[in-house]
């Protein structure tokens, strides 16, 4: 998946609450930057619809851009409110607005309101992006809002907009004489405007209430974030809260840093930035068996496959498969094959791949115990080939996305462990392959990089990331049982001699080992 994940969260800044609220008023006539400051009247009318995306898509650059504009009064473009009862929509714009209240609030991401928005979870790439916002306005000597309220400002540019902050208003355009209906209406229609919203999130969009939804929000933000669930009862609540924050951790957990200089990587990358809520959709979809809508279908289709979710349970159920599809795959559970993500679901260079998992868990779907005891005996060979191969998801992921790529990486899977099933080594089945129209790409040599293009210049970091996993994968540690690769963090310690055969608790007798083959494999 190409993450972009330098993205400033400002997502707890204007809180949500549900569009059919109220009818039309007309009480707020203009907005300022004193009136966004906490505890105004103003701040605490304005709400985002519930079904709005996540106020989580511009860069640093894009957020201090956006200040600097207005403070110095250049032209912004109108944000879109109705009003409606005691509480004012933001229909567009909240981006803008969001960056404005960001200054006002000293809040990127990482502020009061955002750490208790999110239960005190911040991402530490959420915290660099607040940080480099504030670099930004520093170097372009606009300050904070505290310094434009100070007693004494610093400097004659802050003394002069700190005089017009009350009175530079904030363009707006207020819908009038709408319904509910009408204003939701005018926010689609908006935003699958100029801003687009993508195939995938307006899906999500659509399929507010339904349980794939809900079950999706509950995963991107371990439960915490908006309660998009709150019409449940509180037991409900909680479980649902429990079990997006387990399924985060499952994939997102260990944090690390890029370039790669650690094997100890999350199962599913950063779970930070604009395409991790498609991906946990599409994720959802797949372990229950709902429509998984490719990225490359432009039309929007009624949900008839997803159900509104009354009280909670469905949801569960759905959270429940998820969290036990990605048990077997890489965690500490006794079911887990603990498949190493570097090898399996990241690219040569270091990036995760969301097809690469997405496929793996397409691959074992239906199997059985039976099955993966036949995995666990071939696996050495299925990883030898992979590692051998470190270009072969790049090379399938070049035929496309999704509905095109996937089946494509799941039939290479599948034709490695039967060639493997039959003794055949990797570099016999590379071969073999090769000769095949399916996979012949196999057959091609990896292209080489140009010799002098980059010469003189630093090492990029997708090659500093590519050079350390080519040394340290095909060195890493291998469970004694099967002979795959051991990933630190899923990994299990076990006895060479069982306990059941009087195996001892001593050091000779003591091994890392996958949770599979320490429990279901080794009996």
């Amino acid at each position: 998946m190409a993450s972009k994940t330098n993205v400033v969260n400002l997502d707890a800044l204007i809180p949500r609450a549900d569009l059919s609220v109220g009818i039309n008023s007309d009480n707020v006539k203009g907005l300022t930057l004193t009136s966004l400051e906490p505890g105004t009247l103003t701040y605490k009318l304005l709400r985002k619809p519930d079904f709005q995306r996540e106020t989580a898509d511009w860069s640093p650059e894009q957020v201090a851009q956006l200040i600097i504009t207005y403070l110095k009064k250049d032209l912004v473009p109108a944000i879109v409110l109705w009003e409606a009862g005691p509480q004012v929509f933001v229909i567009d714009g909240a981006h803008r607005l969001s960056a404005l209240i960001g200054w006002v609030h000293d809040d990127y991401g990482d502020g009061d309101l955002s750490r208790g928005y999110f239960h005190g979870q911040i991402p530490k790439p959420q915290k660099t992006a607040a940080d480099r916002v504030r670099e930004i306005l520093k170097n372009a000597e606009i300050g904070t809002y505290r310094d434009h309220k100070a007693d004494n400002p610093a400097t004659p540019a802050i003394a002069e907009r700190a005089t017009l902050l009350g009175f530079h208003e904030i363009q707006a355009q207020w819908i009038r004489n709408a319904d509910p209906k009408s204003a939701r209406d005018s926010f689609f229609r908006i935003n699958q405007g100029g801003t687009t919203i993508n195939s995938t999130e307006t899906r999500i969009l659509l399929a507010q209430g339904t349980a794939t939804a809900l079950a999706a929000r509950a995963i991107l933000r371990g439960g915490t974030g908006n309660v998009y669930w709150r019409q449940f009862s509180q037991g409900n609540r909680e479980q649902i809260e429990t079990l997006g924050g387990e399924i985060h951790s499952l994939l997102f957990k260990p944090d690390y840093d890029l370039p790669l200089r650690t094997l100890d990587v999350s199962m599913a990358g950063f779970g930070y930035g604009a395409a991790v809520l498609p991906f946990v959709f599409d994720l959802v979809n797949l372990v229950n068996d709902l429509p998984v809508l490719d990225s490359s279908h432009r039309r929007v289709e009624k949900d008839t496959g997803y159900e509104v979710d009354a009280d909670g349970t469905l949801t569960i159920r759905y959270l429940t498969k998820v969290r036990a599809a990605l048990w077997r795959i890489c965690s500490l559970h006794s079911s887990s094959l603990s498949l190493h993500p570097a090898l399996y679901f990241y690219n040569a260079s270091g990036g995760f791949q969301a097809n690469s998992l997405l496929s793996v868990v397409s691959l074992f779907k239906g199997w059985d115990t039976k099955d993966f005891v036949w995995f666990t005996d071939v696996r050495e060979t299925l990883e030898a080939f992979l590692l051998a191969n470190r270009r072969t998801t790049e090379a399938i992921r070049r035929l496309g996305s999704g509905s095109r790529s996937r089946p494509r990486l799941i039939s290479l899977f599948r034709r490695v462990l039967e060639e493997a099933r039959k003794g055949r080594t990797a570099p016999e089945i590379r071969s073999l392959l090769a000769q095949e129209q399916d996979f012949a790409f196999l057959a091609q040599e990896a292209s080489v990089e140009p010799p002098s293009e980059s010469k003189g210049k630093k090492f990029p970091r997708d090659l500093k990331g590519a050079a350390y996993l080519n040394v340290a994968l095909p060195t890493a540690m291998k469970c004694p049982t099967c002979r795959g690769l051991l990933h630190g963090p899923t990994s299990q310690f076990g006895h060479r001699v069982a306990r059941r055969d009087g195996g001892a608790a001593v050091l000779d007798n003591t091994q890392l080992q996958h949770p599979f083959c320490n429990s279901t494999y080794a009996n």
